[in-house]
């Protein structure tokens, strides 16, 4: 692995992303130096520690937060080395506390001298969508259905990429898929290899209630206007072929009329408009989709009717 970890002792305290790293990558790495855990737990313990919204996007220069190592002393070991190596951790701890804040106010200090204006806080994860790709290694091989019988997450899984999407928004905390894979096993949340939407949203505290239905533009637009994502399927051409798929709605620009999506295939955006009753990819976009006339959206888990 190619990134930087910067340490004290044998304690790294922080690591600095280096071109081709991913937090998968460096899950693998912090597993293969003898840490527990599986690499997607790691990779979220990762996104959480360092308030990362979409774990495949890390920049280069990026300071990350590693896991602290937990270490029990061998039986064989006598207290007095015990204490020792105990004091020895205290004083790692002390030191790296007094590097970050004599860092913070050397920055203050900068921005005084220069009249910098400070950083502005960061957004609420709430706030924002979090881009998730189906192939991602931390989850592709993740199996569909209550048994595990089904398809990867890499080989059919857009509909739960994009679920996973839009209830971390609404939730306000990342749901990565495959963490909604195993909740909807454990609740009978699958009809065979597909899922069951109506399991979907008791994967979040809010418990909202997923609802699919046909494609309602007039609806669609109001559910984005009010913050709330809404799933669409659309079709694309793959090989001559007509395949269906899922991507997350996030928001929509009523100026120029174009609507912004997650899409799980890529892990990045797709832009599209309103064509007719439907919706379709901009020109030029790297994959061409329209609507296909079916979408779901998400209300509050107090909306449900008995």
């Amino acid at each position: 692995m190619a990134c930087s970890l910067h340490c004290r002792g044998r304690m790294a305290v922080r690591l600095v992303v280096q071109p081709e790293d991913t937090l998968s990558g460096i899950a693998r790495q912090l597993q293969r130096e003898g840490m527990p855990g599986t690499t997607a737990e790691l990779v979220r313990t990762l996104a959480r520690l360092n308030g990362i919204a979409n774990p495949d996007r890390i920049e280069v220069g990026q300071r990350l937060a590693l896991p602290p190592r937990a270490e029990r002393p061998r039986t064989d070991e006598d207290q007095v080395f015990v204490l020792e190596r105990r004091g020895q951790h205290g004083k790692e701890t002390l030191a790296v506390q007094v590097d970050a804040q004599r860092a913070r106010l050397e920055n203050a200090l900068l921005r005084w001298v220069h009249r910098v204006p400070p950083e502005p806080a960061p957004a609420r994860p709430a706030a924002d969508t979090p881009r998730f790709r189906q192939s991602d290694p931390a989850w592709r091989s993740e199996r569909l259905g209550v048994s595990g019988e089904g398809p990867t997450l890499a080989e059919a899984g857009c509909a739960v990429t994009a679920c996973a999407m839009a209830l971390s928004r609404i939730g306000g905390a990342t749901l990565t898929p495959d963490v909604l894979v195993r909740h909807l096993r454990a609740s009978g949340g699958f009809q065979g290899p597909l899922l069951d939407w109506s399991a979907a949203g008791s994967a979040i505290p809010a418990g909202p209630r997923a609802s699919a239905g046909d494609l309602d533009c007039a609806q669609l637009d109001r559910e984005l206007d009010a913050g709330c994502p809404v799933l669409l399927r659309v079709v694309h051409d793959a090989q001559g072929r007509a395949r269906q798929h899922w991507i997350c709605l996030t928001g929509r620009d009523a100026r120029t009329g174009q609507y912004t999506a997650n899409d799980p295939a890529t892990g990045g955006t797709a832009l599209l408009m309103r064509t007719g009753s439907t919706l379709a990819s901009l020109e030029g976009e790297p994959v061409r989709y329209t609507g296909d006339g079916r979408m779901v959206t998400f209300r509050a888990g107090s909306d449900r009717q008995g």
